[in-house]
C-alpha cells in the first residue's frame, strides 16, 4: 500500500471518527483495517421502508462504505445492510451521486448517506428504484422525511444564532424597517453552478443542489 494511500486512509478515520463524536444520530459499529479500509455505520434518522405493497416508518440504518483498492481516485462502494425504501439506493449500492472528487473526505459521503436516507437528497431522474421515484413523485409534500442537519457546523450556527437572538429581544425596541442581507456569488467548484448567500455565512458549507458537491464559502466565520 502506498504511503500517499496510507496517509489518506488515516485522515478519513481521524476526521471521521471526529464527525461522528459531533452527530448524536451517528454509531461507528465496526472499522476493519490499519487504518480502516471498511467500516459499518448505524444511522437513527427517520425514512421508509417497503412492506409488501405499502411502506412503514424505520428509525435505525446500518450502512457498509468499502475504500477500494484505487480509492480516492475512484469514489466510495456504499451500501444498506438494511432495508430501505429510497429512488437511489438498490440492495447492492447507495448512489451518492454522480460526480465524485478525490479530494472529498470520508465523513463528507457518511453525511451525504444521511441526507439520502432522510429524503434531503434524491434523484428521480436516473433512479435505482423506479418505484421508490414514482413515489417521491407522489408525495413530495411529506418531504423530507426527517429534517435533520448532517452538518454538525451547521446545528452549532443555529444554536448560536438562537442565543444571541434571545439575548438580544430583551429591552429592545421592535423595528420596523427590516433590510435585506448582503450576499455573496458562491460557485459550485464542479459544475459551476452559482448560489448567492448571505455574508454572514462566510466560514460555513452547504451541498451543491446540482451535484452535491460540498461547497465553503469564503471568508471567516462570523462569532
Amino acid at each position: 500500500m502506498s504511503n500517499v494511500r496510507l496517509r489518506r486512509l488515516q485522515s478519513d478515520y481521524e476526521k471521521l471518527g471526529s464527525f461522528i463524536k459531533q452527530h448524536p444520530r451517528l454509531t461507528l459499529i465496526q472499522a476493519d483495517g490499519d487504518p480502516p479500509e471498511r467500516y459499518q455505520l448505524e444511522y437513527r434518522i427517520r425514512s421508509i421502508r417497503q412492506v409488501d405493497d405499502d411502506v412503514e416508518w424505520i428509525k435505525n440504518h446500518t450502512v457498509e462504505i468499502l475504500l477500494p483498492r484505487n480509492y480516492p481516485r475512484v469514489p466510495p462502494q456504499c451500501r444498506m445492510l438494511t432495508p430501505i425504501f429510497h429512488p437511489n439506493i438498490a440492495p447492492h449500492a447507495i448512489c451518492v451521486g454522480d460526480h465524485w472528487s478525490a479530494g472529498e473526505p470520508l465523513w463528507s459521503i457518511v453525511a451525504r448517506i444521511g441526507e439520502i436516507i432522510a429524503y434531503q437528497s434524491y434523484n428521480t431522474k436516473s433512479p435505482l428504484n423506479g418505484e421508490a421515484a414514482r413515489w417521491v413523485d407522489e408525495n413530495k409534500v411529506q418531504l423530507p422525511l426527517d429534517p435533520v442537519s448532517m452538518l454538525p457546523e451547521e446545528k452549532a450556527s443555529r444554536s448560536r444564532k438562537i442565543t444571541r437572538s434571545a439575548q438580544s429581544a430583551k429591552g429592545k425596541v421592535k423595528s420596523t424597517h427590516v433590510s435585506e442581507p448582503a450576499t455573496l456569488s458562491v460557485p459550485c467548484t464542479n459544475c459551476q453552478a452559482r448560489y448567492n448567500v448571505p455574508v454572514d455565512k462566510a466560514g460555513k458549507r452547504f451541498r451543491c443542489k446540482r451535484c452535491q458537491t460540498l461547497i465553503q464559502i469564503p471568508g471567516q466565520p462570523v462569532s
